[in-house]
């Protein structure tokens, strides 16, 4: 409501509003008065809407007029809003301001992301039809995506949450032979699922809900059932996860994993944690782990390599805690520090050379020094994502260790791929 941009206020105008001359405290106060009526001061406190139209086709007060007329269809019969036009600019704009909370009855507003198109655009492009203004048929692509564009692209450049979810789904919708079924197969994946309110929801593990609505084509409740019902024999379901045939091997296989971790309990430096650490990523990859596998282990063993890569270094240096990493990372750090500076002045002294086989020579020194920097600065890399990470490594190598000292004081659930029961 700046008076330099709105004409000293005249193309400024409320909707279910007085606004006294000049007074641009007053709509505030009432939007506000209208929280404390209802209690609602928490939240968004209000939306914003703006309206802009092409250069030199409109005038200020066509503009502001088409802004109230808008803001009157859209949100008239319920709520608050100041409009305001503002002309400082090359293209006059409106700027809609809506209190979140109806002065009716004290709902807060909501605006699902169909609403831009099913109702705001259209009516916008309406009104400026109506007034003989021209209106964007295809708007140009933005450079920020939405919600979907982020989680639902193919393909993704490394697991997501959400992939991971859409290939649980995928095994889930394989094995059930109907909705209920589906659902408690997610159950005994590790996941809570949620369908008592309007848009059934579901959690992995460490994550919060995810509406199935939300979800991209194939992935919705209502495409699950088609999914399910479009299967054209029921065939026994698949197995959703283990490398094992039946109950017999399965105990086998966890009696190997968890002797392997009870055997190496007091092993806990750095250099073994990570040995242990990458052990467990192995068996998920492998199907051997014997218990359904967490969002987060099956991301982390799209990174094996990587954590091989440091389990490497950490045990061919000998490296067992946090200190002995840094002074590692210190001196890593002087060694290239030294090849820089010898670099540096061969470089210089190749710049004042004009002998043809000197610089050759020169060059070759150069050559060497770069290759000699290549495996440092990879083990430098490592250094960095293993003082970053190692703190949950070892929370996790723990939670295992912990979990198979457990198991060898008894046998665990007979389920041949239930999730264990965090303690």
């Amino acid at each position: 409501m700046n008076p330099e941009k709105t004409q000293d206020g005249k193309l400024v105008s409320g909707v279910n509003l007085f606004i006294p001359p000049k007074d641009w405290q007053s709509p505030t106060n009432q939007m506000i008065s209208t929280k404390l009526r209802f209690d609602k001061q928490g939240g968004r406190l209000a939306y914003h809407l703006e309206q802009g139209f092409k250069p030199g086709e409109v005038t200020p007060e066509t503009a502001h007029q088409i802004g109230v007329e808008l803001a009157k269809e859209l949100f008239g019969d319920k709520y608050e809003v100041v409009v305001a036009t503002h002309v400082d600019k090359e293209h006059i704009h409106n700027h809609i301001l809506l209190n979140s909370v109806s002065f009716v009855d004290g709902r807060k507003f909501h605006q699902p992301n169909a609403m831009y198109y099913d109702r705001i655009r259209k009516a916008s492009d309406r009104l400026c039809e109506k007034y003989g203004l021209s209106v964007i048929k295809e708007a140009k692509k933005s450079r920020y995506e939405d919600y979907p564009a982020q989680n639902h692209k193919e393909p993704q450049s490394s697991p997501t949450v959400h992939s991971v979810m859409y290939g649980d789904i995928d095994r889930a919708v394989e094995a059930a032979k109907d909705l209920e079924d589906f659902y408690r197969i997610l159950t005994r994946m590790g996941y809570r699922i949620r369908r008592e309110g309007k848009y059934p929801a579901i959690s992995p593990e460490g994550h919060g809900f995810f509406r199935l609505y939300k979800f991209k084509e194939g992935y919705t409740e209502e495409d699950i059932r088609r999914r399910i019902a479009e299967k054209k024999v029921y065939r026994e379901p698949k197995k959703v996860y283990g490398a094992w045939r039946n109950q017999e091997e399965r105990r086998a296989y966890q009696k190997r994993y968890t002797g392997y971790y009870a055997r190496r309990y007091d092993r806990r430096g750095l250099n073994y944690t990570y040995l242990h650490y990458r052990y467990m990523l192995i068996s998920i990859r492998r199907q051997t782990y014997p218990y359904y596998p967490t969002v987060e282990q099956r991301k982390a063993v799209a990174k094996l390599e990587k954590y091989s890569r440091e389990a490497r270094l950490l045990v061919r240096n000998k490296i067992q805690t946090k200190e002995e990493l840094c002074r590692y990372q210190s001196d890593l750090g002087e060694r290239i520090h030294a090849l820089h500076k010898e670099r540096w002045y061969l470089k210089q002294d190749l710049q004042k050379c004009s002998d043809e086989s000197e610089r050759q020579v020169i060059q070759e020194k150069i050559s060497e020094i770069s290759r000699r920097l290549k495996p440092l600065y990879r083990e430098r890399s490592l250094c960095r994502d293993i003082a970053e990470r190692c703190s949950s490594v070892t929370a996790a190598v723990g939670r295992e260790k912990e979990y198979a000292m457990r198991g060898m004081a008894h046998e665990r659930g007979e389920g041949s791929w239930t999730t264990r029961q965090r303690q």
